[in-house]
């Protein structure tokens, strides 16, 4: 990896955390075309996908995340990004996607997504308190507690 992918990289998420969403979009496109094989490539696309997220755009958001899933199948969750999850970034990608749906009500195909998440056992998030939870997990997680708000 490059010190200059780094560097994009990180400025990128500076735009995402000071919610400057299109340049962050810009900023994250940018790196991922430029280094097409970086280790960060999949990172960055996923990203984009956040952003669209914040921006409430769920169907292009899903429009990448659905791009990584295909793009880097055995990528891997970069540690640059602060060091709690662990795994592959497609797991990341089916949670995200899944979280799309719920906000547009799209509940069967969110209930679809979770048995994607079985092939990811070892894709997970460590919580403050130091438990694991899978990406499976916080997925049926996010379905329940959407499902007992709709009641």
């Amino acid at each position: 990896m490059h010190e200059k992918e780094i560097e994009l990289f990180t400025k990128s998420l500076q735009y995402c955390q000071d919610e400057f969403y299109l340049d962050a979009i810009e900023s994250l496109l940018d790196l991922a075309s430029t280094y097409p094989k970086s280790e960060l490539a999949d990172d960055a696309l996923y990203n984009v996908g956040l952003c669209f997220f914040n921006l409430n755009q769920f169907e292009k958001a899903i429009e990448y995340f659905q791009r990584v899933i295909n793009e880097f199948p055995e990528a891997t969750i970069s540690v640059l990004e602060g060091g709690d999850e662990y795994g592959q970034t497609a797991a990341k990608c089916y949670y995200a996607t899944l979280n799309c749906c719920l906000a547009m009500g799209r509940i069967e195909e969110a209930a679809d997504i979770i048995e994607k998440l079985v092939a990811f056992p070892d894709s997970y998030v460590v919580r403050a308190d130091g438990t694991k939870l899978t990406y499976k997990e916080f997925a049926e997680l996010a379905l329940n507690t959407y499902n007992s708000n709709q009641k």
